[in-house]
């Protein structure tokens, strides 16, 4: 019988890889997956602040402003007044980066759809119960509850 740990470590690796492979096909059209990850939070939550796509993604906040200060460069994001705080600012993405995103996301569905295309519908379910067993493990054991889960939709940029 294959115990916990070993379908654990299969289960990262399989991500591990997907990820990568999502990563380097992306990055060869002019966005890393990160990026385009980081643009679709701020496209669906704008105008949202910086520390918030900080706690979402769990990075340091350092991490974010470097790369949020690459998308302002490259006029993928603008930073917008807070209308609650003058002293703050918000981010939004401009014209510029939702055409990356358009651009990016038929590469991001067409290689997910290989990776899945070996899976019955009936193994698609029986799996997405499986996901739906592990979540609720995390959530409530590990995580304490305390954790949102995101909601996972088709056009959730992540693998």
């Amino acid at each position: 019988m294959i115990d916990h740990q070993t379908i654990a470590t299969r289960y990262g690796g399989i991500y591990t890889r997907l990820h990568r492979l999502l990563d380097r096909r992306m990055a060869a059209q002019g966005a890393s997956l990160a990026r385009t990850k980081m643009l679709h939070h701020i496209a669906n939550n704008a105008p949202v602040r910086a520390a918030d796509v900080a706690e979402w993604f769990d990075l340091a906040p350092r991490t974010v402003t470097q790369a949020i200060d690459t998308m302002e460069r490259d006029a993928l994001v603008v930073r917008v007044p807070d209308p609650a705080d003058r002293r703050a600012k918000r981010l939004d993405i401009t014209d510029k980066g939702r055409q990356v995103i358009l651009q990016t996301e038929p590469l991001r569905r067409e290689l997910i759809e290989q990776a899945f295309s070996l899976l019955t519908e009936d193994d698609v379910v029986h799996f997405a119960r499986i996901l739906d067993k592990l979540e609720q493990a995390i959530e409530t054991q590990v995580d304490g509850g305390s954790r949102q889960v995101p909601p996972q939709s088709e056009s959730s940029p992540c693998p």
